[in-house]
């Protein structure tokens, strides 16, 4: 059966991307049709990266290409999680289509992104009753601790992503390769690569890739809220599916996967308080706009970071492969420095940029 088994030599997992990628390609231009007749349009701001109007929110072909594929599938053994994680995929992608068309308060963004973040996390408790994913805890204060740690982990990814989603190709490429490499470690792991958590990585994967040529290297269309909200939601979510389901052994090559995101929206969102900024507002800040305010092209910095998720995943797949500790933790340090070492290097080249052309703006000066 289709998505179940081998179809011509051709494994589940390749199915489910091929079809999702072939599928959310082909729903791009009816999309991008229809939000152009309706003038869901971005206009570029000083906080912009990008300087023409642009479609905004063509991310609804990938989450219709994911549901489309997702509903295929014949297996039924999680069905009711599946269902649940659909549905309130969908709700946030309303409440994120309404803030793309008129910006809501942040209040009630939050809160409905807090909403199906509790959601998530009670059905997966309901479909894991036996599993806690941080340990033997059962009881007491810790047990509480578990539940806000899974909480703030499926709120703070969404809104990483959401957050993240700045310049042509970033966010489409990093769904790919993260649902990509989640679905890989769950197959490795488990040897079951036809079980539901491995499909849905692989259809989540698929239709992101299906949604590049309208998004890179050239932006005909921006992913928008309405998409980049709830993918960072099934990301997140998927992470604690494939933990609970295949061991808790699974975490941190998972986070590993997450830790660009994580990492930039943490250190600029920490810096930007410290400098007492408005930081609930949008800006220019995270590190990979830096390298673009620096000069360099979208192009090169998706690429880059592209590469280094890339890199990411085959490390996380050797803290699988390997059991040894000193190993596992070399990677887990590995991985950190690999990404500081890449803001670091974004930092500097802006300072560059900053001094070149300050120092430009004085021989301008002086020549008048």
């Amino acid at each position: 059966m289709f998505f179940d088994a081998p179809v011509f030599g051709v494994s589940p997992p390749v199915q489910t991307f091929t079809v999702s990628t072939l599928l959310s390609c082909a729903l791009g231009f009816p999309v991008y049709v229809l939000l152009s007749r309706l003038q869901v349009v971005d206009a570029p701001n000083p906080r912009s990266s990008h300087t023409e109007p642009t479609v905004r929110g063509g991310g609804i072909a990938i989450l219709l290409a994911f549901v489309a594929v997702i509903c295929w599938i014949p297996k039924r053994q999680d069905g009711a999680l599946i269902f649940v994680l659909l549905a309130a995929m969908a709700f946030l992608s309303v409440i994120s289509f309404i803030d793309d068309l008129k910006s809501l308060p942040v209040g009630i963004r939050f809160g409905c992104q807090a909403f199906v973040g509790l959601v998530a996390l009670f059905t997966l408790r309901y479909h894991f009753s036996h599993v806690s994913l941080l340990g033997s805890i059962s009881s007491g204060w810790l047990h509480g601790a578990e539940w806000l740690v899974l909480f703030f982990w499926i709120a703070g990814y969404t809104n990483a992503f959401n957050f993240m989603d700045g310049i042509n190709g970033i966010a489409a490429t990093q769904c790919l390769v993260t649902a990509l490499g989640s679905g890989i470690l769950a197959g490795v792991v488990a040897h079951r690569w036809a079980d539901p958590p491995v499909i849905f990585s692989f259809a989540l994967a698929g239709a992101a890739a299906g949604f590049l040529p309208y998004n890179f290297p050239q932006a005909r269309m921006f992913m928008g809220d309405v998409s980049s909200a709830p993918i960072g939601f099934l990301l997140a979510t998927l992470a604690l599916w494939i933990a609970a389901a295949y061991g808790r052994s699974l975490i941190v090559p998972l986070a590993l996967l997450h830790a660009n995101f994580i990492l930039d929206t943490s250190i600029t969102l920490l810096r930007r308080i410290i400098r007492r900024e408005r930081w609930r507002e949008s800006h220019r800040e995270h590190f990979y706009q830096r390298l673009v305010r620096a000069g360099k092209t979208h192009v090169f910095v998706t690429n880059w970071e592209t590469g280094l998720q890339c890199l990411v995943l085959l490390l996380a797949l050797g803290y699988v492969l390997h059991r040894n500790l000193l190993f596992q933790i070399s990677v887990v340090l590995a991985v950190t420095f690999l990404w500081l070492v890449f803001f670091f290097y974004c930092e500097i080249q802006l300072r560059k940029s900053s001094s070149l052309n300050l120092a430009a703006r004085s021989d301008g000066m002086a020549l008048e």
